[in-house]
């Protein structure tokens, strides 16, 4: 009777840790679905507000020309924050603006590579030029205040004033 109440015991702690396995299964196949199709959103969200952004930005230096120019190096505004920033090259790839490091600003970038050696200047420039006039690029390239590279995905518009283009 005692190896009968053991092995009964036994298999009911067996029955419970199946059906513990069984649940996690369940949830770990409900939760992974979930989690990508939550991420996709939060990723088109981000993508939509940058656009946005840089979409005002254009329109600002199409009011304003080069004037509009501070305004994107204004820390706490909406061109400027946390990793977010608005840049800004004339097409022939001299950068005018370039928040997290003003010092970079008057340099030509049309041979800027990222941390692959992927030709972003370049591309940066032809996808201003094209004929959509915008565009995305995905590169390796360290976020402000960072050494080590990051995956960056990067919203380029063109912009005019007068006589002169930008890619923002």
């Amino acid at each position: 009777v005692l190896t009968e109440n053991i092995i009964v015991k036994m298999g009911a702690q067996i029955l419970k840790t199946k059906n513990l396995v069984i649940f996690i299964v369940i949830v770990v196949l409900i939760a992974v679905p979930l989690a990508f199709y939550f991420n996709g959103i939060l990723s088109e969200n981000k993508e939509n507000s940058i656009k946005q952004l840089v979409t005002e930005a254009v329109a600002l230096i199409e009011e304003k020309g080069e004037s509009a120019f501070p305004d994107f190096r204004e820390q706490g505004s909406k061109w400027l924050e946390g990793d977010d920033y608005v840049f800004v090259w004339q097409t022939d790839g001299i950068r005018r603006v370039y928040p997290p490091d003003v010092t970079g600003e008057g340099q030509n970038m049309t041979l800027l590579t990222d941390f692959n050696g992927k030709a972003i200047g370049q591309m940066f420039i032809d996808i201003a030029l094209s004929n959509d006039r915008e565009g995305w690029i995905e590169y390796d390239w360290p976020k402000p205040n960072e050494t080590e590279p990051s995956n960056k995905k990067t919203f380029i518009k063109l912009a005019s004033y007068a006589d002169q283009k930008y890619l923002v």
